[in-house]
């Protein structure tokens, strides 16, 4: 799955100002009780980065945790 890992290394790098910018706020509007809420992350993805719709929701899921470990902690 080398174009999925692909899409992911792309996506982390797409958020990574966003993340920056916002810090830990940048993932409130997907929050769950205390996970992902992936319909939401997909509505906005639609808007700003449709590539990214075809990671499944686990893969979407790993890569904001990577976002957040990296550009927030």
């Amino acid at each position: 799955m080398p174009n999925q890992q692909r899409l992911r290394a792309r996506l982390l790098e797409f958020l990574k100002f966003r993340v920056l910018a916002a810090q830990d706020e940048f993932f409130t509007p997907w929050q769950n009780k205390g996970d992902i809420d992936c319909i939401k992350l997909r509505g906005w993805l639609a808007q700003a980065w449709p590539e990214a719709l075809s990671l499944d929701d686990e893969q979407l899921k790993l890569v904001l945790k990577q976002a957040r470990d990296l550009y927030v902690n």
